[in-house]
């Protein structure tokens, strides 16, 4: 080891053990909550990233399928399968773009709405299991830590 790095060329300092602990619990409450919503979710037959799907088209109707890609943290490739099962089912309506005739719009059918209803008060459980574990400041006081972390990571692109 030359000047503190190793002949990879890395620092040779390992991350805080409370940084690698911190961000293990972070996924493992993620997992857990994710899990949950997974499970209720199943006795509908919907995924969490159909329900993620829904829930932004009944915010923003008539978004292509590249920018829900961006809005659900999926590839191109992983929406346009979810859109096509979403469309298989009746869940959704597409159009064609007036700006691009090749770009297709999606937005919530009668269909999805009543299933989105379902899926909200399925996962009303979940979301009252998570409310129960925090008091209302410690539940703000988390969603501002969050929102810092999201912010630093986007930020840096990574």
């Amino acid at each position: 080891m030359l000047g503190g790095t190793l002949k990879t060329g890395f620092p040779s300092q390992r991350p805080d053990p409370g940084i690698q602990e911190l961000g293990a619990t972070i996924r493992s409450a993620d997992h857990a909550l994710s899990g949950e919503t997974a499970a209720l979710l199943r006795e509908i037959d919907l995924t969490v990233r159909q329900y993620s799907t829904l829930l932004v088209l009944a915010n923003s109707p008539g978004l292509s399928g590249a920018h829900l890609a961006r809005l659900c943290l999926v590839t191109p490739q992983s929406m346009a399968a979810i859109l096509a099962k979403l469309s298989a089912r009746n869940l959704i309506e597409r159009e064609p773009s007036q700006v691009h005739e090749r770009v297709l719009l999606a937005k919530l059918s009668g269909e999805g709405w009543a299933l989105l209803r379902k899926a909200e008060t399925l996962i009303k459980s979940a979301d009252e299991k998570l409310a129960d574990t925090l008091h209302p400041d410690e539940r703000k006081q988390l969603q501002d830590f969050l929102r810092r972390i999201v912010d630093a990571f986007a930020d840096t692109g990574s």
